[in-house]
């Protein structure tokens, strides 16, 4: 394991709003479930700039795959563990596998359904590209790119599906939270 990844797992096992989450995840059942994005690395950030743990954090991303279920379904999960979670921190739970569906209307372009949650992670910008859930007690961390840019608070395109006015106006609100982040450019 690397120091970096060590480092991770450590900013997360003391933060008990996410080890609260990922035990209720796991209990609950979502299946290929991650608590990733925007929580992880913005807990990471905020670590490194000796922050509290969730300062500026909007909500805990959590995906997962099940192409058998109603699509509607994500959203009873989503109210089930928010009243299981000690915390009140909002919760945005998303199945990937009909992310195809609802992706083209909220963001312009058209996608190929993904097949896994690790999947969709890969789409993700870099930086946010890690998935984090708890697996025999353990932490499990998914970076399909790495930790470097999280930890150098490098923010960089990912083209798979996003769209340059996509990228620039997540970057402008990252950035208005974080200055000290990097971000390259599109081009």
């Amino acid at each position: 394991m690397t120091d970096r990844k060590k480092q991770l797992i450590s900013y997360l096992e003391n933060c008990p709003q996410i080890i609260d989450t990922l035990k209720i995840c796991n209990d609950y059942g979502l299946p290929e479930y991650y608590l990733a994005g925007g929580a992880v690395t913005q807990l990471l950030w905020n670590n490194i700039l000796g922050r509290p743990n969730l300062e500026n954090v909007k909500d805990f991303d959590i995906v997962y795959y099940c192409d058998t279920e109603d699509s509607l379904v994500e959203k009873s999960h989503q109210r089930n563990i928010e009243k299981i979670a000690a915390h009140t921190f909002k919760l945005d739970i998303t199945n990937q596998a009909y992310v195809y569906q609802w992706y083209p209307k909220k963001f312009g372009s058209v996608i190929e359904k993904f097949s896994t949650t690790r999947q969709g992670i890969e789409t993700w910008l870099s930086a946010f590209a890690i998935g984090v859930r708890m697996e025999s007690d353990k932490l499990e961390i998914f970076a399909p790119y790495g930790l470097d840019d999280a930890f150098d608070m490098i923010v960089r395109p990912n083209r798979l599906t996003m769209t340059k006015n996509n990228y620039v106006i997540m970057t402008k609100s990252f950035k208005s939270r974080w200055h000290n982040i990097n971000i390259l450019p599109w081009d």
